[in-house]
C-alpha cells in the first residue's frame, strides 16, 4: 500500500496524516474546513501539536474537500472524525456516518479493493452500522469489494506523534483477514 487518505484533519487526523507521510506514504487529507485545507496545502500547520509542523513540511501530504479524488487515488481511507458526547453519555456517530456515506458513494465506480479504517472512538455496534451504510450506499459487499477495520487510537494530546509511533497497544477489529492484514 502506497497511497492513503485520512478523513478528518483535526487534532488526531492531521498528526496521523503527517506521520504516515513521514513513513513514505502519499497522503490525501480530507476535511470540511476550507481554512484547514488551505493552511495544509500552504505548508502551515493549523493545529498545535509538537512535531507536526516539521513533518508537514518534509512529506507529501495534500488536503482537499473532494472525497471522490481521495477515494479514487488511495488504497485505504482512515476515518478520524470527531465523535462528540451526547447527553446520554454515548458518542455521536453522525460525523462518522457522513464520512462513511461519502466514501461509499465514491466506491461505487472503483474496481479495486479499498480498505476503510475507523479510528474514531465509538461504542460497540457502531462498526456494524457503518458496514451496513457502506454496503447500501456503494452497492458493494464488505470483504470481496472492500474491507472494514476498527482500530482506535489511544493517544494524549501534546504527545500524539509519540502515541502513534510507539503505542502501548494496537487493537484491530477486521471484517476479514485481508482487511486486517492490509492494516
Amino acid at each position: 500500500m502506497e497511497k492513503i487518505s485520512v478523513i478528518g484533519l483535526g487534532k488526531l487526523g492531521l498528526p496521523m496524516a503527517a506521520l504516515f507521510g513521514s513513513k513514505g506514504f502519499k497522503v490525501i487529507g480530507v476535511d470540511v474546513n476550507l481554512k484547514t485545507i488551505e493552511a495544509i496545502n500552504s505548508h502551515n500547520c493549523p493545529i498545535y501539536e509538537p512535531g507536526v509542523p516539521e513533518l508537514l513540511n518534509k512529506n507529501w501530504i495534500m488536503a482537499t474537500e473532494d472525497y471522490r479524488f481521495a477515494v479514487e487515488n488511495s488504497e485505504a481511507s482512515f476515518i478520524v472524525v470527531t465523535t462528540p458526547s451526547e447527553e446520554s453519555g454515548a458518542f455521536s456517530t453522525r460525523f462518522v456516518e457522513t464520512a462513511g456515506q461519502k466514501i461509499a458513494e465514491n466506491l461505487k465506480n472503483k474496481k479495486e479493493y479499498h480498505l476503510i479504517v475507523l479510528t474514531s472512538t465509538v461504542l460497540p455496534g457502531a462498526t456494524a452500522k457503518l458496514k451496513e451504510l457502506l454496503e447500501k450506499a456503494s452497492g458493494k459487499k464488505c470483504s470481496p469489494d472492500f474491507g472494514l477495520c476498527y482500530s482506535p487510537e489511544f493517544v494524549a494530546l501534546g504527545n500524539v506523534l509519540k502515541g502513534f509511533s510507539s503505542p502501548d497497544m494496537v487493537l484491530i477489529g477486521e471484517s476479514d483477514p485481508q482487511a486486517g492484514e492490509l492494516l
